[in-house]
């Protein structure tokens, strides 16, 4: 479990109590951010059918009174409510407990002063486990103020929204023994403040009541990571005058009114209504009650919401990451074959690199990313072949050691892409699913984990985004399913911009995206047909220009150089802008195993392209996969090269000299 977080509390508006009449009509207005929608609604939902639920014959849930004694009611028709029937006496003591939780399956959670206790009621109605504490963490939640903010759900999850707006959730095993069995899933979301009370309506999915008395519903998967629905408004301010909420499963809520009078509620998701309403369930008395908690698991919802895994993904040959270590290393990740190898070398001398193999033991797909946080250390981002995202960091600043790979989900069809805000410095997680939906994931605080996956609104993508970071925020560009690019700017507060077309150009693979001084953005790409296409902004912020092809004249490297064939491209292009010419470097991959490099000699114009690689050296060798072009600094000055593999399994370090010369090491 995660150490204790100490309680600032600061200033919240609570519901005040007050006689009304009963609430016969809750209002459904539109959603906000349902699965990504932008606009969802009940009008989004004609036409579907209701949500299917199933109860057991009966419901329990549970009170206790001011003698401390724990008292079970029961519900013969929990699926359309009913009154409950007499109650049972089912324990004593549990007066000391500032809050009382029923889980499924017989569970209970209680918590006081000295931290959080577990039990269980067996079907035989006697009880297997009393009272013990299971951690001395969460104690606070026993206090009155705080008994709002916690929930179990139908799964027995226990969720926890904590004074700062932190969304944590927790799982108990008994197998474990005392202490050791409540683990913690981690902080799944922030801004949780917002809500004086939260129910768990089933599993994952979590109702929370805001201050002005209106009620809204989110899901979190946790088998995904993805928030499916978060914040969606399902009822109107009147929910504020309940003195409690507890939820039994299947999106049903026992309501408790300032008169003592119990109501029953179930929502459905689909339609966006309720089908049962303010039904009273219990004629007065109940607001005397210091817990009221309903079993979790009394109903279930029967669809599946886990979004499905893609299909295994390829064991390609992407382009490498590279970074430059504060200390000067050269610090390349590269996947191939389904693994992923980290390479330090020097470069100035480029000898003696030091491989660390990070495999992931289920494979990966596509290129690696990398972030490197505040500490100094590096972060490195790979996508599983069953679609799970995995982040593995290294132990320390330039160590050779790493941490255990730690699984991010995600169901992602693509690999992500990462980059950090402005100003904060934070990470964000950028990936694309098997509906080309975009998502993301925000990290917590510097050096920390990250939040639950998030959608972002825009067009239906097909491939990894590429990011730039801008002052702004970071500016994103994705293929769309009809093969043009997209852009948007996801600003350092966190909301996305519209999605702006870059034209009717046609690509495929990656684009490389560069930033010009002074106009703004050079976008270099592949078409169809194999030609390298390009547009740039004429002024920061400005509109991108018509796409144009780069000529396709070719050279070898020799001096005085010999035409060859035409280039045609079979590789992604890669692109850095070193200033040692107007325009941009620009490499990419032939189809003739070889590599070509070409670079701006004005806005509009380019030098003829120029080959070089492993297929001119010895031993020869075919490149493959996608090149990958960066700047770094070598005794004193800046300076650029190309990391590349060939089909020997070699890779290479290739740097120009002069004039159009280049020359290669391997590093494997």
């Amino acid at each position: 479990m995660s150490a204790n977080r100490s309680r600032t509390r600061h200033t919240r508006q609570r519901w005040t109590a007050a006689a009304v009449g009963a609430i016969s009509l809750l209002t459904a207005l539109p959603a906000t951010a349902r699965a990504g929608e932008s606009t969802p609604g009940p009008a989004a939902q004609t036409g579907r059918a209701a949500e299917a639920a199933a109860c057991g014959t009966s419901g329990r849930t549970y009170v206790t009174n001011a003698s401390g004694e724990l008292l079970q009611y029961t519900m013969p028709t929990p699926l359309t409510g009913s009154t409950f029937s007499a109650y049972v006496k089912v324990g004593a003591g549990w007066g000391s407990y500032g809050k009382v939780l029923a889980g499924p399956d017989g569970d209970f959670f209680a918590f006081k002063s000295d931290g959080t206790y577990y039990a269980h009621r067996a079907d035989n109605g006697t009880w297997d486990v009393s009272p013990k504490r299971i951690s001395t963490y969460l104690g606070w939640l026993g206090n009155a103020a705080d008994h709002g903010q916690a929930t179990v759900d139908r799964s027995g999850r226990l969720w926890v929204a904590d004074n700062l707006g932190q969304l944590y959730g927790y799982q108990y095993d008994p197998k474990l023994g005392t202490g050791g069995g409540l683990s913690s899933i981690g902080i799944v979301d922030n801004d949780w403040d917002r809500y004086n009370l939260i129910t768990a309506g089933d599993t994952g999915v979590l109702y929370g009541r805001a201050a002005d008395g209106r009620l809204y519903r989110s899901r979190y998967d946790v088998a995904s990571q993805r928030w499916i629905e978060r914040h969606v408004l399902i009822g109107a301010a009147a929910w504020g005058n309940f003195t409690s909420i507890t939820a039994g499963g299947g999106d049903t809520l026992v309501a408790v009114r300032t008169n003592g009078e119990a109501l029953y509620y179930r929502y459905d998701e689909l339609t966006d209504t309720w089908p049962v309403v303010a039904k009273p369930v219990a004629a007065g008395g109940w607001h005397t009650f210091g817990n009221v908690t309903s079993r979790p698991d009394n109903c279930r919802l029967l669809t599946n919401h886990t979004p499905p895994k893609p299909p295994p993904l390829p064991m390609d040959h992407p382009a490498a990451t590279v970074t430059q270590s504060t200390s000067g290393y050269l610090d390349i990740l590269q996947s191939f074959s389904g693994h992923i190898a980290h390479v330090r070398v020097d470069p100035v001398t480029f000898s003696n690199p030091r491989w660390t193999r990070l495999d992931e033991p289920r494979g990966v797909s596509g290129r690696p990313a990398v972030v490197k946080q505040s500490d100094g250390r590096i972060s490195v981002f790979a996508q599983g072949v069953h679609g799970s995202v995995f982040q593995r960091d290294q132990v320390a600043k330039d160590s050779p050691g790493w941490e255990a790979w730690n699984d991010l989900a995600g169901a992602m069809a693509h690999p992500p892409v990462v980059a950090k805000l402005p100003a904060s410095g934070l990470a964000v997680q950028y990936a694309v699913d098997v509906n080309g939906k975009p998502w993301h994931r925000v990290q917590i605080k510097p050096d920390a984990g990250f939040l639950g996956w998030k959608p972002l609104a825009g067009p239906a993508l097909d491939g990894p985004l590429t990011t730039v970071d801008e002052q702004g925020g970071i500016r994103l560009f994705g293929r769309k399913t009809d093969g043009t690019l997209a852009t948007a700017l996801f600003s350092a507060a966190g909301t996305m911009s519209p999605w702006v077309s870059l034209g009717s150009q046609q690509i495929v693979g990656l684009p490389a995206v560069i930033t010009l001084p002074g106009t703004g953005y050079r976008v270099v790409a592949r078409d169809l047909d194999g030609r390298v296409v390009t547009t740039r902004q004429t002024a920061i912020g400005g509109a991108y220009e018509p796409w144009s092809a780069i000529p396709n004249t070719a050279t070898t490297g020799a001096t005085p150089p010999a035409p060859v064939a035409p280039l045609s491209a079979s590789s992604s292009p890669t692109a850095v802008f070193t200033g040692q010419t107007p325009g941009p470097e620009i490499v990419v991959r032939g189809n003739d195993g070889h590599l070509y490099r070409t670079a701006g000699t004005s806005a509009t114009t380019w030098s003829p392209w120029v080959r070089f690689g492993p297929k001119s050296e010895e031993p020869r060798g075919n490149a493959i996969g996608d090149p990958r072009a960066f700047t770094y600094s070598a005794e004193l000055s800046d300076t650029w090269g190309v990391v590349h593999r060939d089909d020997l399994g070699r890779t290479h370090i290739s740097r120009p000299t002069t004039g159009t010369g280049w020359t290669s090491t391997p590093i494997s």
